[in-house]
C-alpha cells in the first residue's frame, strides 16, 4: 500500500507543478507590468522592478494553491483514471476513502508550508519589496551614495508633513518606525514643540500611535517636558509613503495581524477589514485541502476516459467561483455586519463538506 500511496502523490504532484508553474507565470507578468509603470520615479529601476515581483511570488503561491490543488490533482489524477488505474485500485478493494488518504497527507504537508510562509518569509520579502520601492522617493543623483548618506528605507530620513518636520531613524517589518522626532517651527523660524518617540506603530489609514512619548513645549526663555505612554498622531507621513514605505496589513504574520486587531480595539478602531484579513489567512489552509479533495470524486464516479481540457474547465470553473465567492464573504461580513470569522471561513467549510459527501457517496 506505500507504493500506492506514493503513486498517487507522485501524480497529484505531477499535475500540481506544471499548474502552478503556469498560473505563477501569468500572475507575475501581470505584476511586472504594473511594476512597469513606476520605472523612471526617483532611482527605480527595471531591476528593482524584477526584484519587487520575485518578492512577492510566495504571497502569490499562498493565494494560488487551492486552485493549483483542484487542478493538479485533476490533471494527475485524471490522467490515472483515463489510464483506468483507479477503476483497478477500486477492483482491488481498495475504497475512494483510502485513495484519499496520501492526497490528505500531501495536503497536511502543503499546509504546513504555508502557515511557514505566512509566519516566516511573507513578511520578510514583502518588507524587501517595500525598501526597493522606496527608491521612487530617491533622488537619482544620490541613488549610488545611498549607503554613505543614510537616504533609503534601512536608515533615517527626513520628512516634512502638514507644517510638521519629521525625522524617522528607521522603517521596520512589522510597520512601525523607530526613532522618531516631530518638530513644529513657527512664523519665525524658531522651534516651538518636539516629540520624541522609539516607536511609532500605523493603527488605520494615517492614524499612528506613538508610545513613550517625550513632548517638549519650547518658549522664549524655558523648555517644558511631558511624559506619555501613548499618543495618537495622524499623518505622520504623507499616503504616498505609508503606502510605499509601509508593509500591507494583509502582509503581516497571522500572530502579528492579531496583535495588530487587538491594538485597534484598544484603542477603540474599526478593526473589522483586518479581521478580514486574519479569517482570510486562516481560511487558505482549509480551502486547500477541500480543493484537493474535491478533485477525487470527479474522478471516481466515471468509469469512461474524460478529455483533460474538459476537466481543466471543470477545475477553473469550480476554482473561480470559490475565489469570488471568498472575496465577496468578506466584503458581505463588513456590509452586512456578520461574524467575520463565519461569513469568511464559509466558502472554505463549504468546499471541504461537499468534498467529504461527495467521497462517501463514491465509497
Amino acid at each position: 500500500m506505500t507504493k500506492i500511496d506514493r503513486y498517487l502523490t507522485t501524480s497529484f504532484l505531477e499535475g500540481c507543478v506544471p499548474v502552478l508553474l503556469l498560473l505563477l507565470s501569468l500572475f507575475s507578468f501581470l505584476s511586472l507590468s504594473e511594476e512597469l509603470e513606476d520605472i523612471g520615479e526617483g532611482a527605480y529601476e527595471l531591476v528593482d522592478a524584477l526584484l519587487v515581483v520575485v518578492y512577492t511570488t510566495p504571497a502569490l503561491v499562498v493565494d494560488l494553491l487551492p486552485v493549483t490543488a483542484l487542478l493538479g490533482g485533476l490533471l494527475g489524477l485524471g490522467a490515472l483514471a483515463n489510464n483506468q488505474e483507479l477503476i483497478s485500485m477500486r477492483a482491488a478493494a481498495i475504497t475512494p476513502v483510502r485513495i484519499a488518504f496520501p492526497i490528505i497527507k500531501l495536503s497536511v504537508v502543503l499546509i504546513a508550508a504555508v502557515i511557514l510562509l505566512q509566519s516566516v518569509v511573507i513578511p520578510r520579502v514583502e518588507y524587501k519589496a517595500s525598501q526597493l520601492r522606496a527608491k521612487t522617493f530617491i533622488d537619482p543623483s544620490l541613488a549610488s551614495l545611498e549607503e554613505e548618506i543614510g537616504v533609503g528605507v534601512d536608515s533615517e530620513f527626513w520628512t516634512r508633513n502638514k507644517g510638521y518636520f519629521i525625522r524617522i531613524g528607521l522603517v521596520q517589518p512589522n510597520r512601525t518606525l523607530a526613532g522618531v522626532e516631530i518638530y513644529q517651527f513657527d512664523d519665525l523660524g524658531n522651534l516651538v514643540k518636539a516629540l520624541q518617540t522609539p516607536v511609532a506603530e500605523l493603527l488605520q489609514d494615517n492614524t499612528w500611535l506613538l508610545h513613550e512619548v517625550r513632548e517638549t513645549q519650547l518658549g522664549n526663555t524655558k523648555a517644558q517636558s511631558e511624559f506619555k505612554d501613548t499618543l495618537l498622531w495622524d499623518a505622520l507621513l504623507s499616503e504616498e509613503q505609508t503606502r510605499t514605505l509601509i508593509t500591507p496589513a494583509s502582509s503581516l504574520a497571522p500572530a502579528d495581524l492579531w496583535r495588530f486587531i487587538a491594538r485597534l480595539e484598544e484603542n477603540n478602531m474599526n478593526s473589522e477589514s483586518s479581521r478580514v484579513m486574519f479569517w482570510r489567512q486562516m481560511s487558505i489552509p482549509l480551502g486547500l485541502l477541500g480543493m484537493a479533495l474535491l478533485s477525487l470524486p470527479f474522478l471516481l464516479g466515471s468509469t469512461r476516459s474524460v478529455p483533460v481540457g474538459q476537466r481543466v474547465a471543470l477545475g477553473g470553473l469550480i476554482g473561480i467561483t470559490y475565489y469570488l465567492v471568498q472575496q465577496i464573504s468578506g466584503h458581505l461580513a463588513g456590509i452586512l455586519h456578520w461574524n467575520v470569522a463565519l461569513t469568511v471561513m464559509a466558502p472554505g467549510l463549504l468546499i471541504l463538506g461537499v468534498a467529504i459527501i461527495l467521497l462517501k457517496r463514491a465509497n
